[in-house]
């Protein structure tokens, strides 16, 4: 969110496209490529990111890659379609494949206390909670993600067998709440029951088999294969500017660090929509496909889908925008400089993969025009929820304070009517859609509520949620 409380350069497209194989031939360009590839210059002049690669995917084949725009501001570097950008939150989802993975093969018991594979958290509460409630963001640990730290792949078990139970902001079980360190944690119980470090597990396990084989954990690796930089814009009159020094914590790989790109988590997509079958071969048991896509926990806010969940680095649910109810598997990401989308349909077995080395607020305009090109399809609008006063009775259920660890808002009474107050500053909030408040305009807070025996006990921020506190 862009209020207060949550906290130019237009690049000509490069000639960086991959010609993709199909049944032993080169595959021409699809019709619709030049208006693709307008509407993402666009997007790059409109936010102000450098450049992006983005990967299109249909019919379970993939149709269309490009690069578009700066892979450097300062050697003025084109991006190709095939370079490697850190990917976020996007790492979610191979995180989750790979416990996916370590559970189909019996090595590992998703519904066992953690405190069983990390011995020096038993006795301890934050021992207590389990590796499916870390992978769905069901175990009340608090968010926070840290770009530098520790480096050296030591350093994951390092840090994650000195945790404390300072990590709770409610029970586990409770509720959804995005928390980077849980899937971290749920990264190094993989290390532990795999018998092997976090990323070799991840790449023989879930991106080789898949045919990514630039995309690593690894800057070291990395640097060896074409890279973008990412790139910060700060302020309405200055230049992109690269980030340094490279972002780079080993202790947070598995929730955030990946380095990839656009075509080669296209096969991964492709290969998760087809059931783990890829190029007439099976690269992942059923099982595991099962296990990563299967809706666990309710996603408040749900990225825009209908009856959201939360799998294993997915966010499923679904949409109606191409004219019928049909399911969707996505999850964004965003780290220092760099932003990215995945997102799946599966039953027509379409995709788009976006990145970019700066502002991803070009992001879902591109998805979007991607999918209504691929599908021959135009979108159709979700209506919008028209906002009111609170009755007395909502405004009786909200009342209240409201945190995570160090993240402390208040609603109160004012004026006839109810603000949300964060240090020192207050918005006045309405009633939108189904337990959803927002803030009154200018403002954009918008939040979704969680009402229990006649209050509301979870405030949600985008994925975060706040308790209710006593």
């Amino acid at each position: 969110m862009s209020h207060p409380f949550f906290r130019g350069v237009a690049c000509g497209m490069t000639a960086a496209l991959l010609l993709l194989p199909v049944a032993g031939r080169a595959q021409s360009i699809p019709a619709w490529a030049p208006t693709l590839d307008s509407v993402v210059t666009a997007a790059l002049a409109t936010s102000r990111a450098p450049g992006a690669t983005v990967a299109v995917v249909h019919n379970g084949r993939l149709v269309y890659t490009k690069g578009y725009g700066l892979a450097n501001v300062e050697t003025r570097l084109p991006m190709e379609a095939g370079m490697l950008l850190r990917v976020g939150s996007v790492t979610k989802m191979f995180t989750g494949a790979l416990l996916a993975s370590l559970a189909e093969k019996g090595q590992l018991d998703m519904q066992q206390p953690i405190g069983t594979y990390v011995t020096s958290l038993a006795g301890k509460r934050v021992g207590t909670v389990t590796t499916h409630q870390l992978m769905t963001h069901s175990a009340g640990w608090i968010d926070n993600a840290v770009a530098y730290g520790r480096m050296g792949e030591g350093a994951l078990g390092e840090v994650m067998r000195e945790v404390g139970d300072t990590l709770f902001f409610t029970d586990a079980g409770r509720t959804f709440s995005y928390s980077n360190p849980s899937i971290s944690m749920a990264g190094y119980v993989a290390e532990v029951a795999g018998k092997q470090r976090y990323a070799s597990l991840v790449e023989s396990l879930v991106m080789r088999p898949t045919g990514m084989s630039r995309s690593t954990f690894k800057p070291l690796e990395a640097l060896t294969w074409p890279i973008a930089m990412g790139h910060l814009v700060a302020g309405a009159n200055n230049p992109p500017t690269i980030v340094r020094p490279f972002t780079e914590n080993t202790a947070q790989w598995a929730s955030g660090f990946l380095l990839s790109s656009a075509p080669e988590l296209a096969r991964f997509a492709m290969a998760v929509m087809n059931d783990g079958e890829l190029d007439g071969a099976r690269v992942f048991p059923q099982g595991v496909i099962r296990r990563l896509t299967t809706g666990y926990v309710p996603h408040p806010g749900g990225s825009g889908l209908d009856s959201a969940m939360y799998a294993y680095g997915l966010v499923v649910g679904r949409t109606a925008l191409f004219g019928r109810p049909e399911r969707v598997w996505t999850h964004g990401g965003s780290i220092n400089g760099y932003n990215a989308d995945v997102y799946m349909l599966p039953d027509r077995k379409t995709a788009v993969v976006t990145l970019v080395n700066g502002p991803g607020s070009g992001i879902a305009g591109i998805r979007l025009k991607a999918l209504e090109l691929a599908l021959g399809t135009a979108p159709q609008g979700r209506p919008v929820t028209a906002t009111r006063e609170l009755t007395a009775a909502e405004r009786a259920q909200l009342v209240g304070r409201y945190a995570m660890g160090r993240r402390v808002v208040e609603v109160r009474e004012a004026e006839g009517g109810l603000v949300l107050v964060q240090d020192g500053m207050s918005v006045p909030l309405l009633r939108g859609g189904d337990n959803e408040i927002v803030g009154r305009a200018p403002a954009t807070v918008r939040m979704h509520t969680r009402v229990e025996n006649g209050r509301v006990t979870y405030l949600y921020s985008g994925s975060r949620a706040l308790a209710r506190q006593p």
